[in-house]
């Protein structure tokens, strides 16, 4: 394999410095921020991994977040040029998205929505895993697993394989009323999710992989204390590492969406931070300061290294 791409939604920059775990520790590192509109603002992961994987802004892919689609641009921006007035939290619940909510989220986008190509969808034999806004796969050369918002489950690109993936790795938890139960299975989860992309890896020639691991953001979003925080940091650098050792790609980039920060709001014991995301790379040249860069950057690196 030439590149993996591994996402760890929401992994934090000030977080991972601190934590210097074991095998993010030996890249070339910096903050990833998201495209200038969003710096400010609290930037969501659906928004946030569709300009990443597209290079085009969310004002062209029309995702505004994992919840719906830019539906009415006008209205959004005149929103946006008072959105500074209305506090994004009070009494502990998220006021700007709610009225977001009601005002522009519509519909769940599907990947079918974004009218753009993928950056697995332009160099063959390619593993797409987990991205959120992916659902439903599409027919590409290589597979297609769909990430977040789906259905029920998750769909498979080809479907021949759909079956036996499912009878390894099962989705996406929901979340319900036990939390300490709901936290000790999201790690259940992971490590079936890092089998089953070993499993793919084993049965399929691939040159290219764009994965993503929820797990950070799903876990910081219910989980205060710093040592849980810790050790959930540690596992998704210690996956990381062991699918690295398993799939042997010449370059490596590892990258969040955005950070996180520390505010209780609503359900949440974390948000969104915009300014703390972070990419890192054995290459420093894959780095990159943006969203909008990161898919010209692989698309370049690509075509230079197979002329």
């Amino acid at each position: 394999m030439k590149l993996l791409i591994i996402g760890w939604d929401g992994a934090t920059y000030n977080h991972l410095e601190k934590i210097k775990p074991k095998f993010y520790r030996k890249l070339h590192r910096q903050i990833f921020l998201p495209e200038p509109f969003w710096q400010k603002r609290e930037v969501d992961s659906g928004a946030a991994w569709t300009t990443i994987t597209t290079g085009k802004s969310f004002f062209e892919h029309k995702v505004l977040s994992i919840s719906g689609k830019l539906e009415n641009e006008t209205l959004f921006k005149l929103f946006s040029k008072l959105d500074f007035l209305i506090p994004s939290n009070l009494f502990g619940k998220a006021v700007k998205f709610w009225l977001m909510s009601k005002l522009f989220y519509k519909h769940p986008p599907l990947s079918n929505d974004v009218k753009f190509p993928r950056i697995w969808e332009l160099i063959p034999n390619s593993l797409a895993w987990g991205v959120p806004v992916t659902h439903p796969p599409k027919p590409i050369y290589g597979v297609w697993v769909s990430g977040m918002p789906y259905p029920d489950s998750y769909g498979v690109y080809p479907k021949r394989i759909e079956g036996k993936l499912k009878k390894i790795y099962s989705g996406e938890l929901k979340r319900g009323s036990d939390l300490k139960e709901y936290k000790k299975k999201m790690f259940e989860e992971h490590f079936k999710e890092v089998k089953a992309i070993k499993w793919l890896y084993d049965n399929f020639d691939f040159n290219f992989a764009f994965i993503v691991f929820t797990l950070p953001d799903r876990f910081m979003h219910v989980e205060e204390e710093w040592e849980k925080i810790e050790k959930m940091y540690e596992i998704v650098d210690e996956s990381t590492g062991e699918l690295v050792e398993h799939m042997q790609p010449e370059e490596v980039v590892i990258l969040s969406d955005h950070g996180m920060k520390k505010e209780k709001r609503a359900k949440w014991v974390h948000i969104h931070d915009s300014k703390q995301g972070i990419i890192a790379s054995t290459n420093p040249k894959l780095l990159v300061d943006t969203h909008l860069d990161l898919f010209d950057r692989v698309l370049n690196w690509w075509k230079s290294e197979t002329s």
